[in-house]
């Protein structure tokens, strides 16, 4: 019965574990469960938060649904508030899970504003942008951990922005009737296993009985001695059967005892019933002569009725297995002969055995399989709360203080994708403006000092051809971008064109959200000087007060003190200069201007324009200060002399000669690196003049 219970057993649970596993997987419902934005007033600009957002639940995408063509720009929350300001937009938040079986849906506010703004598309506060149409899926993708990113959705400023936003949830599917259902097949196919490995270990053990049967009956009836050695079935003692006529005197000495043996077979086969299972499955011996004396189940289990398939199949015929007896060999009664012992032959308490055993093993194997197939399906298996504790105090206090080191260190408010992007426009404008001298097309990307400054090279290029504006490099080799979100924010950049030799400085500025960075400096590094290597993303950046000792020296004492320095070499200051070749060649062509004019007073003076520098924290502590001079070089005749001009000044004065007092006014523009420590010395980074104007005094 063994084979047929194993059979059903093991179809079972193949059938079992099927639909178990097709109703995790092809009979699951298709049905994705999603959450949608609500319905609000149209604005045009909608802004998106990261709380859309959930990467724990594996949820980072949504569905933008939309006519027309629309932009989407990815920026620093704080830079999107910024912009928006006072504009009339739509907010979309978290997921807010639905109550009573409500349908789950997203936070979506209407602000009241500005019912249109300015198009945002040229903005230099976003990271990445993109124009595409109709409904799209947006996968979120912030360029970098540093503060928090928002999505702004629009058209033009004046058309409806899209808000309506779709949120595909996780489904939560009902896996436990389809786990249940493989455990249980996966278990029947264990059990099924089992019985199938019980029915051949009885099969073999019937065939290996019977075969010790035939080859002891054999062995009395032989004709011709064997020479094989037998083993008494009562004491296990070897002997060798070597007289020919051994055989027939055993044989008829069993005849004449075989009432008494079978007797004794009989209680020796009671009396072993109660031995353990594995001294049951190796007792046997010969069987009785006279068929009239064999138990009607050992015809059945008679070698010589053995399909030779199942011959084959067991592999121990001719194999032979003696236990010991515990009849007495000397006993005339006895023959040494035991009943064997069949599994079919098994009193109750053998029966009992055998199945609590089969119960057990089941039993073993089902807690074996259960615990693996549970934790495969499940996602986060238990952990001990005491360890999980322990682990998220750990990782709170981590997260608080790498926070505290964030807010310590800040971060730049330019990426150096942005940053690239904002030279590589400034480039172009002045390139396009440099090429028709034009200052009209300086806007809107230069400004202040450096917007003059080109409009006076525009206007002495047209004297002297030789005058002619730097251009501006591309290539970014350093740059300290405030840290700061407040505005104006700056930027100092250090460039290098591709056809110059000398890297350039250039000061950039954003005054307010809505308006983009301009060039507000932009002069030649000094050669010999060095400025310090700093990522354009690198954080701990930020304006200070140029009154304020930051460092070594206030930015705007640092200036003044440089200034008169450059003016008169035996000035105290010099001495906290730090030498370079634009000084020393300055000072030389003022004393030897001094020197060669006999009949000329000539003075020199150099005062701060405007409030003063601009000046900005490095993460080392140092400052950089940027200023500008209207440098005045006093020309005074003395006893009638005159004074000769050429060039641009004599032109902007309108005559070669004179003999009355000359201004001639230069406007430079001076960059500084002031050290934070006392032993080291401030640093002339650039400075830049040109001719702005020539007064003759009457």
């Amino acid at each position: 019965m063994r084979f047929p219970a194993s059979i059903i057993a093991f179809i079972l649970g193949l059938l079992m574990a099927g639909i178990g596993v097709g109703l995790l997987t092809v009979w699951a419902s298709d049905e994705i469960p999603t959450a949608q934005s609500q319905e609000v007033q149209d604005a045009p600009l909608t802004v998106i938060s990261d709380e859309i957002v959930d990467p724990d639940a594996e949820r980072d995408e949504f569905i933008i649904s939309a006519e027309g063509e629309y932009t989407l720009a990815l920026a620093r929350t704080q830079d999107i508030e910024a912009w928006v300001g006072d504009a009339a937009h739509v907010t979309i938040g978290a997921v807010q899970e639905g109550e009573d079986d409500a349908p789950a849906t997203i936070e979506t506010q209407f602000t009241e504003g500005e019912a249109t703004v300015p198009d945002p598309s040229d903005s230099d506060l976003w990271a990445v942008s993109e124009t595409t149409e109709g409904d799209l899926r947006y996968r979120w993708s912030a360029p970098d951990d540093s503060g928090e990113w928002s999505l702004l959705i629009f058209r033009d400023g004046e058309e409806p922005a899209p808000s309506a936003v779709t949120v595909e949830l996780p489904e939560e599917e009902d896996s436990l009737l389809g786990t249940i259902l493989i455990v249980l097949g996966s278990l029947l196919i264990l059990v099924a296993i089992f019985l199938l490995y019980r029915a051949l270990v009885a099969r073999r053990r019937g065939v290996v009985t019977h075969e010790g049967d035939v080859q002891d009956s054999g062995a009395s009836a032989a004709t011709t001695p064997r020479g094989r050695g037998s083993v008494d079935a009562a004491s296990g003692s070897t002997t060798a059967a070597t007289d020919s006529a051994a055989a027939p005197a055993a044989a008829t000495g069993a005849a004449a005892t075989t009432g008494t043996a079978a007797a004794a077979g009989t209680a020796a086969a009671t009396e072993t019933s109660h031995t353990t299972a594995e001294d049951e499955m190796t007792q046997t011996d010969g069987q009785p002569e006279h068929a009239d004396q064999q138990d009607p189940q050992h015809d059945r289990e008679d070698p010589q009725h053995i399909d030779p398939a199942e011959e084959e199949l067991t592999g121990t015929l001719g194999s032979i297995s003696s236990t010991e007896s515990t009849q007495d060999p000397h006993d005339p009664d006895a023959t040494g002969i035991i009943d064997p012992v069949r599994p079919e032959e098994d009193g109750p308490e053998q029966g009992r055995t055998w199945r609590s055993r089969s119960v057990a093993s089941a039993a073993a194997l089902a807690l074996a399989l259960s615990p693996a197939v549970l934790m495969a399906d499940a996602e986060n298996p238990a952990e001990d709360p005491a360890e999980d504790d322990s682990a998220q105090t750990e990782d709170v206090e981590a997260e608080e203080v790498e926070a505290e080191q964030d807010e310590d260190a800040g971060y730049s408010v330019l990426l150096e994708s942005q940053l690239q992007g904002i030279i590589e426009d400034i480039a172009e404008t002045t390139a396009a403006a440099d090429a028709e001298f034009d200052a009209e097309l300086l806007s809107p990307r230069v400004s202040g000092n450096a917007e003059q400054v080109r409009e006076l090279t525009y206007r002495n290029h047209e004297i002297d051809e030789d005058v002619t504006p730097d251009a501006i490099g591309t290539e970014i080799l350093s740059a300290a971008v405030t840290s700061d979100s407040e505005f104006p924010r700056q930027a100092v950049v250090i460039t290098q064109d591709t056809d110059a030799e000398i890297p350039q400085v250039l000061v950039i500025e954003q005054e307010s959200p809505r308006e983009n960075y301009e060039l507000t400096q932009a002069v030649l590094m000094v050669p010999g000087t060095e400025f310090p290597a700093i990522a354009a993303e690198d954080g701990g950046v930020g304006p200070v007060d140029p009154d304020n000792e930051d460092a070594r020296f206030a930015a705007n004492h640092a200036m003044e003190r440089v200034a008169v320095f450059l003016n008169n070499r035996e000035y105290y200051f010099g001495m906290n200069v730090e030498d370079n070749a634009y000084i020393e060649d300055l000072q030389a062509y003022q004393e030897e201007l001094s020197e060669s004019a006999q009949d000329l007073s000539i003075s020199y003076t150099r005062p701060i324009i405007g409030e003063g520098s601009t000046a900005m924290r490095l993460p080392d502590g140092s400052v950089i200060a940027v200023g500008s001079f209207d440098s005045t070089t006093q020309l005074r005749p003395e006893d009638g002399a005159s004074i000769n001009l050429s060039g641009v000044t004599a032109e902007l004065a309108g005559t070669e000669s004179t003999t009355e007092d000359v201004d001639i006014v230069n406007r430079e523009s001076m960059i500084l690196h002031i050290p934070a420590e006392d032993d080291e010395k401030v640093v002339v980074l650039g400075v830049h003049d040109i001719v702005n104007e020539v007064n003759i005094l009457d």
